[in-house]
């Protein structure tokens, strides 16, 4: 089996779980777990810009990066939710167990989509809401909410789409200060007030690369030429206030160039092993099945490493294996090349087999994301 040699998150030292942790101990909350060792333990405040979709690759063409900036990688699966989570909780993704878009949950007895907090079959936003909140369903902790505790103050920074959904009160958080925006224009502004405010800490959360990665690619002219307006305006506004805070900019993860969209629905002898539909992301694939199952995927789609859900195997990727107590799959399916796998209801991302770019897999486009420290 050929293909591109994989990327493992970093969760000792080098990844989006230790920032988490560099965070808290900004915050003044105690951690064990580890840091990230080019950020100071200096009691100096922090803030953190996440640019969504800003693969390490991706600045290096921007010619934001240079080949020997530093980077982190992101978390499995490198997707925006699972990722965000990790960031604002401290959890791995085995801990919080929100495994990419779509996750089937044993309370429920069915597969949920993150996005809109239903179940798959549900054309409804938020309808589990009222029978138990998303956090309390993963189980998922807080930082600003433990910072809060502690007498700091927080700026969360995020587009106005996200607002008064269930997703952003685990990606953002239900406490702290809450600052919408439209435009990069008005994120500016707002980012140039919280800095200039007398918070502890300030989060900014921009969205607009993720989406013209998608569409033209993530090497295409409009992602790139956005890229740099992006960075140069965060560090035109944060320039100012060095004297107090420590930024950094990063990202939830990196694209690939999309090769393949393959049907997995379409492969009778893999889907009749099937318990339940797979379900995460079309490039993290959670799979249930018969004990024939693995032999059928070996045979049919050799684009997949499957990696089996043994202890050793759901710390490599997923940094822990507490997640069955909340989730269950027998097998992970990670592509080797840029290939994307579609399976229709549980793992079909709104139908977006012309994407040009995309993510959630080990490939070094997605995992490898930039950690540009400005004091």
């Amino acid at each position: 089996m050929e293909g591109t040699k994989l990327i493992y998150p970093d969760y000792e030292g080098g990844s989006l779980y230790n920032l988490s942790h560099s965070i808290m101990i900004s915050l003044g909350i105690q951690t064990r777990h580890p840091v990230i060792k080019d950020i100071p333990d200096d009691g100096k405040k922090m803030s953190i810009v996440l640019i969504d979709g800003f693969g390490y690759m991706a600045g290096i063409r921007a010619g934001i990066l240079s080949q020997d900036d530093p980077y982190i990688t992101s978390v499995f699966p490198s997707i925006t939710t699972t990722a965000l989570v990790t960031l604002m909780s401290g959890q791995t993704p085995g801990e919080h167990s929100i495994l990419g878009g779509t996750t089937f949950v044993k309370r429920f007895g069915t597969i949920i989509d993150n996005f809109k907090y239903s179940p798959i079959y549900s054309k409804n936003k938020d309808s589990l809401r009222d029978m138990m909140p998303m956090k309390q369903v993963y189980q998922v902790e807080n930082t600003i909410e433990k910072a809060e505790k502690l007498g700091k103050k927080c700026a969360i920074i995020s587009p106005d789409f996200v607002k008064n959904s269930e997703l952003t009160t685990v990606t953002n958080s239900t406490a702290g200060v809450h600052y919408h925006f439209h435009s990069i224009w008005d994120a500016m502004d707002l980012y140039d007030r919280a800095l200039d405010g007398d918070f502890d800490f300030v989060y900014l959360y921009i969205p607009f690369a993720d989406k013209l990665s998608h569409v033209y690619g993530p090497y295409s002219q409009p992602n790139l030429e956005a890229l740099r307006d992006i960075v140069n305006a965060v560090k035109k506004v944060s320039s100012k206030y060095l004297n107090k805070f420590r930024v950094v900019i990063t990202a939830d993860h990196g694209h690939v160039e999309a090769g393949q969209a393959i049907q997995l629905g379409d492969n009778d002898q893999v889907t009749s092993t099937f318990s339940i539909p797979p379900f995460g992301s079309t490039r993290s694939i959670f799979l249930s099945g018969s004990s024939s199952l693995l032999e059928a995927l070996n045979s049919q789609f050799p684009g997949l490493q499957i990696f089996d859900n043994s202890r050793q195997n759901l710390k490599k990727l997923l940094g822990s294996y507490e997640g069955h107590k909340t989730s269950s799959f027998d097998y992970i399916g990670i592509p080797v090349n840029c290939d994307s796998y579609f399976f229709p209801g549980s793992m079909d991302e709104g139908n977006t087999t012309y994407f040009k770019g995309r993510h959630g897999g080990l490939h070094p486009d997605e995992m490898m994301v930039p950690l540009i420290i400005l004091e």
